[in-house]
């Protein structure tokens, strides 16, 4: 047998036994979560880490931090990429308590924004972390660095769903909003009502499209005093 045919059954192989793998991935991500709430930490992070492995060995990564959204299908696998958001999520928790592990903390922790801005479970993600945030905020040293991830999945989101609905996502009116929510989220109240906009928009917009004669009359009354909001924030605020 000469060398090439050699490489090619090596090759074949290789890409059976990570078929293999990948069909276990699901299972290896399960066993990470009970494991996680049994309080076992350290087998929650390596089940974490093989599950994040099988990917990244799928995509020719050689670290589990370099996965990205675009390396999945956003449609027919978003269900694998809430599971990632989360598994991410959680090996954030898990060293986030641990100074010697805080580089680990923070590579977690912007993978799970990575992984939620702009996906169909963004406001899922987002609550989820919200509520961690209020519920730790007396005992966590990592209040400032949560929340500033908390609001970069707003400030990086191109989400704006009821301007996007009645202007289009490309009009500058759109643009214009998008910037002021980027200035909204660096207030409290700002932040507040960001999240209540991203909580109820998406309500409205599904009624809309399940209703078309209503959404033919409501979108040029939400149009009209959109624009003119756009245009003040275009010349009072922006001053373009």
């Amino acid at each position: 047998m000469n060398e090439s045919s050699e490489k090619q059954k090596e090759k074949k192989k290789k890409k059976l036994a990570l078929q293999k793998k990948y069909g276990t991935r699901i299972t290896i991500a399960r066993q990470g979560r009970e494991a996680f709430l049994a309080k076992d930490y350290v087998g929650a992070q390596r089940k974490y880490n093989e599950y994040l492995g099988i990917l990244s060995e799928l995509n020719d990564i050689d670290d589990i931090f370099k996965l990205s959204p675009s390396m999945f299908d956003n449609k027919r696998e978003v269900t694998e990429m809430l599971l990632v958001s989360h598994v991410y999520w959680e090996i954030a928790r898990i060293n986030e308590k641990s100074p010697q592990l805080e580089k680990v903390f923070y590579k977690a922790l912007a993978q799970f924004v990575k992984f939620t801005v702009n996906q169909p479970y963004q406001v899922l993600n987002a609550e989820m972390l919200r509520k961690y945030i209020k519920k730790n905020k007396r005992v966590t040293t990592k209040y400032s660095v949560l929340n500033d991830a908390y609001q970069q999945i707003f400030v990086q989101s191109k989400k704006c769903f009821i301007a996007t609905h009645c202007l289009g996502a490309r009009s500058t009116e759109t643009n214009i909003l998008r910037d002021f929510k980027n200035i909204l989220v660096q207030s409290d109240f700002g932040l507040g009502f960001v999240r209540w906009y991203y909580l109820f928009s998406p309500k409205l917009i599904s009624y809309f499209e399940r209703n078309p004669k209503v959404d033919r009359i409501a979108q040029p009354l939400i149009s009209i005093p959109l624009k003119a909001f756009a245009t003040i924030l275009k010349y009072c605020i922006f001053k373009r």
